[in-house]
């Protein structure tokens, strides 16, 4: 019997192992970890550190992250798949399909991980906007407009300059944050995230 359930250290007495390896038998495993320590654990492994997009609606990333207990019920919910648990953290990924903001992620949570209030407001789901970087295929002067054709909002125009093809821009005052041009860009130049101030 260990300290906690679930604890185990099979190899605790064994007088053949190193003290380093002896040391790490004997803190034990815990196999029963609350969804907090997964994420402590993911984030020591190497998760990325950068900006993740949590579900539309959701509370600042501290306090959804301390609300939900990662039961997936959000992500099952979700009718476009866009919403993925990686790194210990229910996230946004726009590999398959954009956000429609159906709020059925809200809706079935049964923790207190949403500001409820702001969608049955019509509140903006978060702010987070389209983002463009160089490796842009139009910016590299190759005529795309991909992202401008999947943008149902209108938020990317591409502007005319002295360049070969026209330059796209994201009017982040009409961008949602949806991410149907992030699928749709051959050259995966394009991410959502916060607006840079």
């Amino acid at each position: 019997m260990g300290p906690w359930p679930g604890w185990t250290a099979d190899a605790r007495a064994n007088p053949t192992m190193s003290a380093r390896s002896q040391g790490r038998a004997n803190r034990g495993v815990r196999r029963d970890a609350a969804p907090q320590d997964a994420v402590r654990r993911a984030m020591l492994a190497g998760a990325p550190a950068g900006f993740v997009l949590r579900p539309p609606w959701s509370l600042a990333a501290d306090a959804f992250d301390r609300a939900c207990t990662r039961c997936a019920k959000c992500i099952d919910a979700c009718p476009t798949h866009v919403l993925k648990l990686a790194a210990g953290i229910v996230q946004v990924d726009y590999a398959e399909a954009e956000c429609t903001f159906c709020g059925a992620c809200v809706d079935i949570c049964p923790e207190p991980a949403f500001d409820v209030a702001a969608r049955a407001s019509g509140g903006k789901p978060w702010h987070a906007v389209a983002r463009i970087d160089a490796s842009c295929l139009a910016r590299l002067g190759v005529e795309c407009d991909s992202c401008g054709d999947a943008c149902e909002a209108g938020a990317i125009r591409f502007r005319v300059h002295a360049g070969p093809v026209p330059d796209p821009r994201v009017d982040s005052t009409r961008c949602t944050g949806c991410g149907a041009c992030v699928r749709v860009c051959p050259a995966t130049a394009i991410e959502v995230r916060a607006p840079t101030a």
